[in-house]
């Protein structure tokens, strides 16, 4: 049989075609590796990057702590909790360890203010979901139900910053990497990275810090624009997810002589922040078994308590013109015996109007019934809260509320 030439080269083509399907390399069947969520995207966006992926794990548990450094010796807020960010939830403990000679004004900036007693708790617990803010003294039995806009009312500022904006729970450096710049970069054992960034200080003074003590820090926009920017050190696992990250704040000490700053004697501040537990961590939130005030109707404003009331001082806002009212069968920090007017007349002054608050409790304590004053812990001792300048001016009739300790 005759086989004609088009038909051969038909045939080899076949034959061709066959061998080349069944001896494929490597790189023929083999999937290409996929780009590095992190690694791969340029230098200067690794950081925020890194903040996605964080926060694609769905979850993390933290540690992070806040030094102020001064002459007394350092003054850290350590915060240890969890953070659900797919759930919007967070959750964690938070405790102050206080140098013994640290000023009282010292230790109003960085606590809030408290009663002439100091009579507020170093420790809390807090909780935020997308619905409320739960806030537990260490001191009190009970959790403190704030709804999720309690920012419009007075005083109450500082538990709204609560919230967080990265995170459900605010305070932490994951609300500075949003505007982290990456400058330097190295491997770090493990496959992961470390890298040098820049951030704006306008995230750490804003979401870092309640509104009373940024008063005692320098405006963001008063910083001096010619000193070296904050600079973080972040540091990534191999999937680039967070797991430390560390931080100056000292650029926003006051320099300037415009108001003597509480903090004055305050050297530095640093922050440092771990993550651990990626996808896996759970925040505890209250549960349906433990005793939760409504805010709303038991935080109040001490003027605003009547005679007899049963308070608590510790309500987190920072502030002691608000407290819990709580029933008197219970404990209880202290009572009201007395209501004073202090004159309308202006504000004397702050050394003045202590004086007039404590010689109007002091007339009132003779004449309260001894019901009430037979509470005082140490025995008839007593003291008063009373409006500061701008609560004065803000009143139609100024009133100081005067107290018997009910517990020592």
């Amino acid at each position: 049989m005759v086989i004609r030439r088009p038909a051969l080269r038909a045939i080899a083509a076949a034959v061709l075609l066959l061998l080349t399907a069944c001896s494929r390399g490597p790189a023929d069947h083999e999937p290409k590796p996929s780009a590095h969520p992190v690694f791969s995207k340029p230098l200067g966006t690794q950081p925020y990057a890194a903040l996605q992926q964080t926060q694609n794990a769905g979850s993390a548990g933290f540690t992070q702590k806040v030094t102020f450094t001064s002459k007394q010796g350092d003054a850290v807020q350590t915060t240890v909790g969890s953070l659900n960010f797919a759930g919007k939830r967070g959750a964690g403990k938070r405790d102050w360890t206080l140098p013994k000679t640290l000023p009282a004004r010292v230790k109003d900036a960085l606590l809030g203010r408290a009663t002439e007693e100091g009579r507020r708790d170093s420790s809390a617990v807090i909780a935020v979901d997308p619905q409320t803010v739960h806030y537990r003294s260490a001191s009190a039995k009970y959790w403190l139900r704030y709804a999720v806009n309690c920012d419009h009312v007075e005083g109450l500022d500082s538990i709204a910053k609560l919230r967080g904006t990265e995170a459900a729970l605010s305070g932490t450096l994951l609300e500075t990497v949003t505007t982290a710049k990456a400058t330097a970069q190295r491997s770090t054992p493990g496959g992961g990275r470390s890298y040098r960034t820049e951030f704006g200080l306008d995230a750490a003074w804003g979401l870092l810090f309640p509104a009373d003590l940024r008063e005692e820090l320098a405006p963001v926009w008063k910083v001096d624009p010619t000193r070296a920017p904050a600079v973080m050190t972040l540091t990534v696992d191999s999937k680039g997810r967070i797991t430390r990250a560390e931080a100056d704040l000292s650029a926003l000490l006051r320099k300037d002589k415009e108001k003597e700053s509480a903090l004055a004697t305050v050297t530095s501040i640093r922050a440092e922040l771990a993550l651990a537990a990626h996808g896996s961590a759970k925040p505890a939130m209250p549960t349906s078994s433990d005793m939760v005030l409504d805010a709303g109707k038991a935080v109040m404003a001490d003027e605003d308590t009547k005679l007899g009331d049963c308070i608590d001082f510790n309500t987190g806002a920072r502030t002691n013109a608000l407290v819990v009212w709580v029933t008197c069968s219970g404990p209880h920090d202290a009572r009201v015996f007395a209501q004073t007017p202090l004159g309308d007349g202006s504000y004397p002054g702050r050394a003045a109007a202590e004086h007039r608050a404590l010689d109007a409790c002091e007339e009132a304590f003779d004449r309260a019934p001894t019901r009430w004053t037979d509470e005082a812990v140490p025995r008839n001792h007593y003291w008063s809260s009373w409006p500061l300048e701008a609560e004065w001016k803000a009143s139609a009739e100024p009133v100081a509320t005067c107290y018997v300790a009910s517990r020592a």
